[in-house]
Order: C-alpha cells, then sequence, then structure tokens
C-alpha cells in the first residue's frame, strides 16, 4: 500500500515542481473538486483532500485566510493613522449643542473604536464584530453628516423614496 509521502514523490517527479505549486495551481487557480484534482494526479481523493488541507487550499480554510488577512490589513491601516493621535487632546466644539459639535465627538470616537480594535487579540471574535459594527455605525453617521452638509442627504433620500415606491408596484 503506497503512503501520501509515496505519492507526493510520483507526482512531483511526473510536473517536475515541488507539491505545494502543483496543488496551488489546481486548487486556486483552477477551483477543481476533490475527485477531479485526485483523478488528474492518480492519487486517492483522501490523499489530495490531505494535501489540500495541509496547504489550506480548501475553499473554507482560503476564506478563513482571506478574512484574517483582511483583518489584519484593516488593524495595521488603524495603527498607522492613530499613530500621531492624542486622546487626550481638548474638543474645540465641547461646549456646543451643534452639528459642529456632533461630528467632532463622532470623529473622536471613530478614532477610540478604531484604537480599540487594534487591542483585541486574534481569539476574541465576538467583541471583534461588535468593535467593526460600531466603527461602520460611526462611519456611516459621519458619511451622512458630510452629504448634509454638502446638500446632498434629500436628493440620497428622495431617490431612495422613488426607488422604493416604484419597486412596490
Amino acid at each position: 500500500m503506497m503512503t501520501n509521502k509515496d505519492y507526493q514523490e510520483i507526482v512531483e517527479k511526473k510536473y517536475g515542481k515541488p507539491l505545494k505549486e502543483i496543488m496551488y495551481e489546481l486548487c486556486v487557480i483552477r477551483d477543481v473538486v476533490p475527485w477531479e484534482g485526485a483523478s488528474e494526479l492518480g492519487v486517492p481523493k483522501s490523499t489530495f483532500l490531505s494535501w489540500r488541507n495541509k496547504f489550506r487550499f480548501g475553499p473554507i480554510q482560503r476564506r478563513a485566510d482571506f478574512v484574517r488577512q483582511m483583518r489584519d490589513n484593516t488593524i495595521n491601516k488603524y495603527k498607522q493613522e492613530l499613530e500621531d493621535i492624542d486622546f487626550e487632546r481638548d474638543f474645540i466644539y465641547k461646549d456646543e449643542k451643534t452639528i459642529r459639535g456632533f461630528k467632532e465627538i463622532m470623529e473622536r470616537l471613530l478614532e477610540l473604536e478604531r484604537y480599540k480594535r487594534t487591542l483585541l487579540d486574534d481569539e476574541d471574535t465576538s467583541s471583534d464584530i461588535l468593535i467593526t459594527m460600531k466603527i461602520a455605525t460611526i462611519e456611516q453617521t459621519l458619511n451622512y453628516l458630510m452629504e448634509y452638509e454638502q446638500g446632498k442627504l434629500h436628493e440620497e433620500f428622495n431617490r431612495e423614496r422613488e426607488r422604493i415606491h416604484y419597486g412596490r408596484k
């Protein structure tokens, strides 16, 4: 009975390159299903699946790795943006109950939430989701404020109202 190692040697010799490159082409570039990949390589399906898992080329593994990479990129971006931020600085519009004052506190809350996200460890997914939702909410609020100040929010409302109105008929 042949082992996965025996099959690996045969496949690498046949294709003239490392198994990881071969599996990358099959799983990532061509996105073959396990039986198809196993058939093409001349190995049992269980061997193909074992190799796919070993190199993290399965669809769920690739998705998880992609999400982790996106998370890491976002956190690194936040760290760079927050590098020179002084969280103790005074508020300029603290005593105003105006849109200007509201915008300032929302911008500061956004900085704080982004900073909190950089402090989370990888295992704290529920807190990460909660903070990510808070960040998205604050960002959208700031976008609405910007559109309002530019006189575009009423236009957006009317567009959405029309879209919904015509969708109901």
